[in-house]
């Protein structure tokens, strides 16, 4: 079979077809009724205009207002529908009260002891915010008595996760955003059939999207039958809805509460770079032990339970933890592991990195892939290099999606004008999620620097304060990767880039909040 009927007998062709379709017969539904009901013209535009007025009206950042509003008024009276159809829909409304239960169940475990509280206030009274924030409006407690090892390249992490998950005796969490047959995967899934074969209780959880891409989508069947319980978060279906623009995008590992991963490789072997795809493969994870695992701990169960209807008897492995917290660990400082949740109206990820840039003195140094950020983001950054903070961004030199290539590049003129230094890191791409501030603070974890991150995903992070050695090696993959990458002037920005670039960017930074 030539790869053009492969494609069209495909089930991303297949789905993305219906869903067209879907559109289309709406869209030629509205059509008709409009042309043999006159009436019904004016009542579909003055519609609009209600819709346009909600979309000014709701709590939503500027900038995707910004966005649905160009599309209601470009797209008059089919994009106030479109709009509706997707704000309205059932399931989106579904999804949002379960990861609210959720949340309201698993919060009575995100209090920051007093002890741990009044240890920080001792060091750095600034800190207390950010730790109060998480802790009494969030759900996410603050952690002493915790060890890490940061991981400068996915190959690193992948060995040392190979290694902990021989070493599981209670039970082993998993949760990726993509997973893909090769080398990795296939040296991940037999410790699992072997240790579930062993009894050791093995759940793993992966992002729907994947049955698009890389696996069969009854793939949780074949990965049943080893024992191991699997589930899939959203798989894509023909119908139109918001939630599909929803992904899971954490990558957590937990083994038996006492070990946590976290980062931002995938299991796919580009992230190994036992494949290549856009040259060299930078990536970075970090593994903790101790107490603050309590809070990947916490962020797996309520994804893996967030269709639950009734209550499970998972909150036995939460309050293991706690009764475990009096193990003693070692390590230094302070550790914070959050999430992020499209449906919880608060955006936890942007809120630490504006924490981060706020409080800097020194230097922010930021570690991304994609740099797509909305006016609040870009004025803190600026703001912070004006005010004489040293900000430098590491990006790919070799971009894995063209819209990120040009998206970013639309606000490089203000970035290099008010002093922020560019770098782009020429092996290859650059995966990596990390940012670090005054050898003092960093977090590294799976947010991108753009709206998806922000607003539409469900991420996670570790918040690192004040632990020497992880902060010393963070900033030494820095400076290694600085090395290794071009500085981008604002003079070799101007005279290399066409004028057909700027305007896809342009367009890309319009549409960038809905992508």
């Amino acid at each position: 079979m030539s790869k053009f009927w492969r494609l069209v007998y495909s089930r991303t062709f297949i789905v993305l077809s219906l869903i067209v379709l879907t559109v289309v017969a709406i869209f030629w539904a509205v059509g008709s009724l409009a042309v043999y009901v006159p009436a019904m013209l004016t009542v579909l535009q003055l519609f609009s205009i209600i819709v346009a007025i909600s979309i000014i009206n709701r709590p939503m950042n500027a900038s995707f207002k910004l966005t649905w509003i160009l599309f209601v008024i470009g797209i008059p009276i089919f994009g106030a529908l479109f709009y509706f159809i997707l704000q309205s829909n059932i399931e989106t409304q579904r999804y949002r009260k379960t990861f609210q239960r959720q949340a309201e169940i698993l919060r009575q475990y995100g209090k920051t002891s007093e002890k741990v509280m009044k240890g920080l206030a001792k060091e750095d009274r600034e800190q207390l915010k950010l730790a109060h924030y998480m802790s009494e409006y969030v759900g996410y407690p603050l952690h002493t008595n915790t060890d890490a090892v940061y991981f400068s390249s996915g190959e690193a992490k992948f060995e040392a996760l190979l290694e902990e998950l021989k070493k599981a005796e209670q039970y082993i969490f998993m949760e990726y955003f993509i997973v893909d047959f090769g080398y990795m995967w296939e040296s991940i899934l037999d410790i699992l059939k072997e240790k579930a074969a062993q009894g050791v209780e093995v759940r793993f959880m992966y992002d729907g999207m994947n049955s698009l891409s890389t696996l069969p989508y009854t793939y949780y069947k074949t990965l049943g039958s080893y024992g191991i319980k699997t589930r899939v978060f959203s798989q894509i279906i023909p119908a139109l809805s918001t939630v599909q623009n929803n992904r899971d995008h954490r990558k957590i590992a937990v083994i038996d509460g006492k070990v946590a991963f976290t980062g931002g490789v995938n299991i796919a072997d580009e992230y190994i770079n036992r494949r290549e795809r856009f040259g060299y493969w930078k990536d970075a994870a970090i593994m903790i032990k101790g107490e603050a695992v309590s809070n990947f701990t916490l962020m797996f169960l309520q994804m893996w339970n967030h269709n639950e209807k009734k209550p499970t008897d998972d909150l036995k492995y939460l309050k293991a933890a706690r009764e475990a917290e009096a193990e003693v660990v070692g390590g230094e400082g302070y550790f914070l592991a959050y999430g992020e949740s499209p449906f919880d109206n608060d955006e936890v990820a942007k809120r630490v990195y504006l924490d981060m840039i706020q409080s800097a003195t020194d230097y922010i140094y930021i570690m991304t892939p994609y740099l797509v950020l909305d006016d609040e983001m870009i004025d803190n950054l600026t703001y912070a290099a004006k005010r004489g903070v040293r900000v430098k961004l590491l990006l790919p030199h070799i971009y894995d999606k063209q819209s990120a290539y040009l998206a970013a590049r639309t606000d490089f003129r203000t970035y290099l004008e008010s002093g922020i230094e560019i770098y782009e890191f020429t092996p290859g791409f650059v995966h990596s999620k990390v940012v670090l501030v005054d050898d003092k603070k960093a977090t590294v974890g799976t947010v991108n620097m753009d709206f998806r991150s922000f607003y539409l995903n469900f991420e996670c992070g570790l918040y690192v304060y004040n632990h020497k050695q992880v902060l010393t090696d963070i900033l030494q993959d820095f400076e290694d990767s600085f090395a290794q990458s071009e500085r981008i002037t604002l003079v070799g920005f101007e005279n290399t880039y066409p004028w057909y670039k700027r305007l896809g960017g342009a367009l890309m930074n319009i549409i960038s909040p809905l992508l």
